[in-house]
């Protein structure tokens, strides 16, 4: 899918869905974004478990990244949106989450948290709940 990027040059990005990605990749983007650089065997973990992720590519670079956790049935959960700060505002992170939505369409709800992209998540249909969000930590 061409998008332009960088001062307007023609690059073709690669979207995919559950392609293989290195956790050193995923960790060089998430260090891009500000997310904290976890272990490889964690990454790789973290993907394998997932219901489906959306890699995106320019050439080889990782440059976008989102995760889709669900029970397949009920409930969703999308997780580590990410698309680095060079590609951000040419739609990378729409396409990303319409690709996670398709994949979750027949899941009653899906959730997520966010402290940095409210308005993104409102402008494709999300709503903030007034439920509290508990977190427990184990790292």
């Amino acid at each position: 899918m061409p998008d332009n990027v960088n001062g307007g040059t023609r690059v073709d990005l690669v979207y995919e869905i559950n392609a293989p990605v290195h956790p050193e990749d995923v960790n060089a983007l998430n260090a891009a974004v500000g997310f904290r650089k976890r272990a490889p065997e964690r990454v790789a973990g973290a993907l394998a478990g997932c219901t489906a992720y959306v890699t995106v590519r320019d050439g080889g670079r990782l440059v976008g990244i989102g995760r889709l956790l669900s029970d397949g049935y009920l409930f969703g959960y999308i997780n580590n949106m990410a698309v680095h700060p060079d590609y951000q505002g040419r739609g990378i992170g729409r396409r990303i989450l319409e690709m996670l939505m398709e994949q979750a369409r027949d899941l009653e709800q899906v959730f997520l948290y966010t402290d940095t992209a409210d308005e993104f998540y409102l402008r494709y249909g999300f709503e903030r709940s007034e439920k509290r969000l508990y977190v427990y930590r184990r790292h």
